[in-house]
């Protein structure tokens, strides 16, 4: 067991990654979606909750220690491992069984060198060659590895503006947020460009939920306001005005405001850990395998099957090689000497 902050952010993450699981499961077996349900849109939503929590987090991780080489370090230790395990399961574990290739051919082939190249973390391969070729969508392992790339590059921005000085002002590091977020609103955004731009939309997200942070006192002495105050306008955007990607910006405070609270009754979960990333990052593979192995399961049951398996591939993960990662946060080279030295 490990001590987790008196926060809800682990239980919004944990939502989200089966947000994704769920949003994908209509098409990775194959059933039409009810036609009231926009699925698609779950998804995405779940991915903006994502990104406004890391931006809220992660600012607040540079303020309270504004040094870019352990900023960047403990960014690492947080995304790293845990794709490093993503990568090493799928190619061994979800790869080789499920492949129409021969072993060796499997894995001397240029898409499986590809995907080992997801853990440079600056661009997305998510195909593994010949893989559930039986499957409504063959030879795709990972989908969600492509917003990895995007969320580090969301890191290595802020670390930039930290390291050139755009951070240690509130009022300029504000600035920074919110000019970007009107870049992406007048120029980037699909209500008025009719073009759907992910790594604008999803970076807007996590610089609100950055600029959030800047102000987290003030905004938690305020925070239901602001909730009850933006809701209408977000449900008048959205419902009235069809602007779907204009109302989705204004929800960050309301995740922000849940995210912050406590709930006693879900604290003996997080003394298991957050098992949020591993579960987002082993849901597709997951389900590609049930649907390979089970392909007559009814729907329910094969998504909550992929979602049982996942539950436990991320517990498995955090454990196993995330919170130990972690463990090495405060770790330097000069701190190792000097520990030697008095031993």
């Amino acid at each position: 067991m490990t001590s987790r902050p008196r926060n809800e952010f682990d239980t919004l993450r944990i939502c989200a990654a089966v947000a994704v699981i769920f949003s994908h499961h209509f098409a990775l077996t194959g059933t039409p979606a009810p036609a009231w349900l926009n699925f698609g849109m779950v998804g995405g939503v779940a991915v903006m909750a994502f990104f406004t929590i890391s931006g809220y987090l992660v600012m607040q991780s540079w303020l309270r220690e504004p040094r870019l080489a352990r900023f960047l370090w403990k960014r690492w230790l947080r995304v790293w491992p845990g794709v490093l395990v993503a990568v090493a399961t799928n190619i061994l574990l979800f790869g080789l069984p499920f492949t129409a290739l021969p072993a060796a051919d499997f894995l001397r082939h240029p898409q499986t060198l590809d995907y080992v190249r997801n853990l440079l973390l600056y661009e997305a391969f998510v195909d593994l060659p010949g893989t559930f070729l039986g499957n409504p969508y063959p030879q795709v392992m990972n989908g969600p590895l492509w917003t990895i790339p995007m969320e580090s590059l969301c890191y290595a921005v802020l670390a930039a503006a930290g390291a050139l000085g755009g951070l240690r002002s509130r009022r300029v590091a504000s600035a920074l947020c919110a000019a970007y977020l009107a870049f992406f609103l007048t120029q980037r955004n699909a209500d008025l460009t009719g073009e759907m731009h992910h790594w604008y939309e999803y970076s807007a997200y996590f610089a609100h939920g950055a600029l959030i942070a800047l102000h987290r006192d003030s905004f938690h002495a305020h925070a239901r306001r602001w909730v009850l105050a933006l809701l209408p306008v977000a449900a008048v955007l959205f419902l009235a005005l069809g602007l779907r990607h204009t109302a989705g910006l204004l929800l960050p405070p309301l995740l922000i405001h849940l995210g912050s609270r406590h709930a006693p009754a879900l604290a003996p979960l997080h003394r298991w850990g957050d098992p949020s990333y591993g579960v987002y990052l082993f849901g597709f593979p997951m389900a590609q395998m049930v649907q390979a192995s089970w392909p007559g399961l009814p729907f329910a049951a094969s998504l909550a099957l992929t979602i049982a398996l996942a539950l436990a591939a991320g517990c498995a993960s955090w454990h196993g090689v995330e919170s130990r990662a972690l463990r090495l946060k405060d770790w330097t080279p000069g701190r190792t000497a000097a520990r030697r030295l008095e031993g």
